[in-house]
């Protein structure tokens, strides 16, 4: 199989905080169980910026994790997949033995690994090899800009299931970002009566109202050094609920900022029994408001990457075109422009940034 191997590989290779080199790398023959995947497009995360800006990445690694492309090659145990096929890449390997596979939960396997996270070489190649079972196949009526954005709608819709997000709610969403706006966007597929979003750009809330939002809010900065954060948000949380309408306050709030103010304005709107989700990544120490919490019987939730089906189900919501991911895709690079690409994502002048990987 090796002589049948493609002779180019160009790969993003992290080679020092902020620089980018493109070379070229060797590809591993699939084994048995695996195949190789010509990548189409891969969108960058957080979790790249992250890397790509740190000093912390102890080895020159391939990033990208988000991907998507066609089956170049199968290996001879591999009977549900075909060469031809395009198929997402699931980024996540987990043990499949540890106690929270056991129960589902290989978001949380104890030995979890993830493509482009040290040590493992990431998906910014032409080409990649990886488990039949880390694919997962698309439909062809998916462009392939949204296919290399499944990965993030996948981690939307575990957020939703985290939620139980229905019709009969009403949602706030902090952050009008990469994550928010999936988010939003589930929700709206899922059929959630009101949806409010906040976010500190004016220009990210306008977005949003014009993406699916019933109201885009701008929210205020705390001027006023004797005020506290939860009287802050306490007062804060008032004016939105009586200005709108809410009644007794939201019925979920999800955080997808990661910012500290954010998660205790999220508590501050919910009514009595509501549910918070944590979904931004925040410091590693933040206050919550406790006492509201338990007076108020509220449900606090963690949420982190996606579970058994989410994939599937973020394929099914494109394929059916209940999600348009498109005008989250405001940029897209060639491979060969991956520096320009980072820089831009860092910037934050786009939302979604889409590479190609064999230009």
């Amino acid at each position: 199989m090796a002589d049948l191997l493609p002779y180019s590989n160009r790969s993003v290779v992290w080679a020092g905080v902020r620089k980018l080199e493109i070379r070229q790398q060797p590809i591993r023959v699939p084994n048995d169980d695996e195949v190789l995947v010509e990548v189409i497009t891969t969108s960058i995360c957080g979790s790249d910026c992250h890397n790509w800006d740190s000093p912390n990445v102890f080895r020159e690694l391939i990033l990208g994790h988000e991907s998507a492309g066609l089956i170049k090659t199968i290996g001879k145990n591999v009977t549900d997949r075909f060469v031809g096929q395009c198929v997402a890449i699931e980024p996540g390997f987990s043990c499949r033995e540890c106690e929270f596979c056991g129960r589902g939960k290989q978001n949380i396997c104890s030995r979890l690994k993830y493509y482009g996270m040290d040590p493992t070489d990431g998906t910014l190649s032409q080409y990649f090899t990886c488990r039949a079972s880390n694919t997962v196949p698309i439909p062809e009526d998916v462009s392939w800009e949204e296919a290399g954005s499944i990965q993030p709608l996948a981690i939307a819709v575990q957020v939703a299931r985290r939620a139980s997000l229905n019709p009969s709610q009403s949602l706030a969403i902090f952050g009008c970002g990469p994550l928010g706006l999936p988010i939003l966007a589930v929700a709206k597929a899922y059929g959630v009566k009101k949806i409010v979003m906040f976010d500190i750009e004016e220009s990210r809330t306008r977005f949003a109202e014009s993406y699916g939002a019933d109201v885009g809010i701008v929210t205020p900065r705390n001027s006023d050094p004797s005020q506290d954060i939860l009287s802050f948000s306490q007062h804060y949380a008032r004016e939105v609920i009586a200005k709108y309408g809410l009644g007794y306050g939201f019925d979920v709030a999800i955080e997808a900022s990661g910012a500290k103010i954010c998660a205790t304005m999220a508590i501050c709107m919910l009514k009595a029994g509501g549910t918070c989700i944590q979904a931004g990544l925040g410091r590693p120490m933040a206050s919550l408001p406790l006492f509201l919490i338990t007076a108020n019987e509220l449900d606090v939730k963690g949420t982190v990457r996606y579970t058994h089906g989410c994939f599937e189900d973020a394929i099914s919501l494109l394929s059916t075109k209940k999600v348009d991911l498109k005008p989250l895709i405001t940029s897209t690079y060639p491979l060969t422009q991956a520096n320009e690409a980072f820089e831009a994502q860092h910037a934050r002048r786009d939302i979604k940034i889409v590479i190609f990987n064999q230009m």
